[in-house]
């Protein structure tokens, strides 16, 4: 009696065990510009908190744009998504006293080594491109990688990416250990008499010698004003007013190649970019604005080098734009 009173006692668990490990997601969808966790659900009729709950997401925390969802089958409902762990199971009436089951211990999960990705030793570590990402957006996916390290490290001449192409985002150190392990692999013990090295000597370097100063900075608007008047001679002017934004990025400021963000225009197009105090500069446009409250009202966002260069403080200075479609 005891035994069918144990069973009856588990069957409850073991059945919201079995939810959620049977849905497997039937596509990949990663997030794009003023997408939420509602529109993508209404896209492959799911419910959003379904989604949030299938991806281990906080529904009201949202989503960020490049974060790839996994998608579960058309029509999963709440219940079958939601961690078994949170549910109450209720144990039948006890007829006889019976012996719960000893507690299973848990194992304590180690966080992921966070990887270095500025160093140019090591492993180096790619980076898959999916559709519709640009150098940009895959910068802002590694801290500490700007457009340029891209650009040098995988032989770019352009800022653009193919879908599909594996880049290289940086490099992973070798820990100490690992490299005392791959010796000790690779060397084979020989049995030496022990004799005493003298130190070498070593001799002075010399120093390495000045690089002149390239600053871009000498470059009336910057280094992109070549590429504005090529575009400007094959296409139709276009124009517009509004107020501006800025955002933080590492280029620009010594070597005169400034960047924005604007939704109009595709991305490599080159804008002309005037503040009211009749200072301008030519910036290169990576991607789309991020649908962001802050953004409300702004026509643009440029870098904050080039900012800086237009006499611009504050992130509501009103600006004018030209460019070529």
């Amino acid at each position: 009696m005891k035994k069918i009173l144990f069973v009856l006692f588990l069957l409850p668990a073991m059945a919201w065990a079995q939810k959620g490990k049977e849905i497997k997601p039937v596509k990949m969808h990663t997030v794009g510009p003023k997408e939420s966790l509602s529109s993508i659900g209404r896209m492959y009729e799911v419910n959003g908190r379904v989604l949030a709950n299938y991806n281990n997401i906080d529904y009201d925390k949202g989503i960020n744009i490049g974060q790839v969802l996994k998608i579960p089958p058309k029509g999963t409902t709440l219940d079958q998504v939601t961690d078994p762990s949170t549910q109450v199971v209720k144990a039948p009436a006890k007829k006889e006293e019976v012996k719960a089951p000893a507690p299973v211990a848990k194992t304590e999960t180690k966080p992921a080594e966070k990887i270095a990705v500025t160093e140019e030793t090591g492993t180096p570590v790619y980076h898959k491109v999916g559709k519709k990402e640009t150098l940009y957006h895959i910068s802002t996916l590694y801290p500490g990688t700007s457009i340029d390290d891209l650009k040098r490290w995988n032989n770019l001449a352009s800022d653009g990416v193919s879908e599909g192409a594996s880049l290289v985002v940086g490099y992973k150190k070798e820990t100490a250990a690992a490299k005392k392990t791959a010796t000790a692999k690779t060397e084979k013990p020989v049995i030496t008499e022990t004799v005493k090295k003298e130190p070498e000597k070593k001799t002075p370097k010399d120093p390495e010698p000045v690089k002149p100063d390239v600053s871009g900075k000498t470059i009336k608007g910057g280094a992109f004003k070549s590429l504005f008047e090529s575009q400007n001679s094959n296409g139709q002017p276009a124009s517009e007013e509004g107020a501006l934004g800025v955002f933080k990025s590492t280029s620009g400021w010594s070597d005169g190649k400034y960047y924005c963000l604007y939704n109009n225009a595709t991305p490599g197009t080159i804008i002309r970019i005037t503040s009211s105090t009749g200072k301008f500069v030519y910036a290169k446009v990576l991607d789309g604005m991020p649908d962001l409250k802050q953004n409300n009202g702004l026509l643009i966002l440029v870098s904050n080098a080039a900012a800086d260069e237009l006499g611009v403080s504050d992130s509501n200075a009103v600006c004018s734009i030209a460019y070529s479609k």
